[in-house]
């Protein structure tokens, strides 16, 4: 097929299915050409150590399916409840709660929002896929499922602030806009930690619609305490300043992690 029967064959595709011209807009590299000079290379890196000089963990509760995290990204979220005492934590996004699960030995105060089944319905996913939510979670005690669209939830309404938040909701653009500013402007105190999940698509490929939303989001004097964190998937907010590095792809390992894993059981 050459090039012309290529445009027909798209033009055709198109009229019969218009909402696959947000596929063209919301690719990567045209994300990336709507991003601030200096912002083309990503956030500055800083490590997990330099983070946390303490940094180590265990998990209990890994699953290694789609549309979860990393390992780095849960230890990153376990490591930063650690820093407070009888940490807050609340996350936007539960999926099937794997992050906040493994989150209740280090947490004393744990919240999720995530969609309530009228807004699975609202935004056409499947039950299947509605029912996969909360796994992990379903019946604990210990942790707050706070349910409803995060775009038209009422944060204020929660009258708290939280030590860590986690965003992994929604990640097209507008919704991560729209979560960041509610999070900054309701849920924050001065030392609160702010970790946003796939602002990458892996360590070394930065998702640059989240990052212009995390810049969209977030108030610009704060900006200036934005990481990308090394040997994970997500950006962090932390009043902080620390000496960071730019993303270069294909660079030799820094350092190197030792992993045991083991199942548990078969559910």
């Amino acid at each position: 097929m050459n090039k012309i029967e290529k445009l027909i064959k798209g033009f055709q595709l198109l009229l019969k299915q218009p909402s696959l011209i947000n596929l063209i807009i919301n690719q990567n590299e045209n994300w990336e050409k709507l991003t601030p000079i200096n912002y083309k290379k990503g956030f500055g890196q800083v490590s997990l150590e330099q983070l946390f000089p303490d940094f180590d963990g265990k998990l209990d509760t890994v699953a290694f399916l789609d549309g979860g995290s990393l390992i780095t990204d849960l230890l990153l979220l376990k490591n930063a409840c650690k820093q407070f005492d009888e940490c807050k934590y609340f996350e936007i996004g539960t999926w099937r709660g794997e992050s906040i699960i493994n989150l209740v030995d280090v947490a004393n105060d744990l919240n999720t929002l995530d969609l309530d089944i009228k807004d699975y319905q609202t935004y056409d996913f499947t039950e299947t896929y509605a029912k996969a939510h909360g796994f992990f979670i379903k019946n604990n005690a210990k942790i707050k499922q706070h349910l409803g669209d995060s775009t038209k939830f009422n944060f204020a309404g929660l009258n708290k602030k939280f030590d860590v938040i986690f965003i992994d909701g929604n990640h097209h653009f507008d919704f991560v806009v729209s979560d960041t500013k509610n999070v900054f402007e309701h849920l924050i105190h001065e030392n609160t930690i702010i970790i946003w999940h796939d602002y990458a698509y892996s360590p070394e490929r930065i998702r640059f619609e989240i990052l212009n939303a995390i810049l969209s989001g977030v108030p610009k004097q704060f900006h200036e305490n934005l990481y990308h964190v090394e040997n994970t998937m997500c950006a962090i907010y932390i009043p902080k300043q620390f000496d960071t590095n730019l993303l270069k792809v294909y660079d030799n390992p820094k350092r190197i992690f030792s992993i045991e894993a083991k199942i548990k059981a078969e559910q």
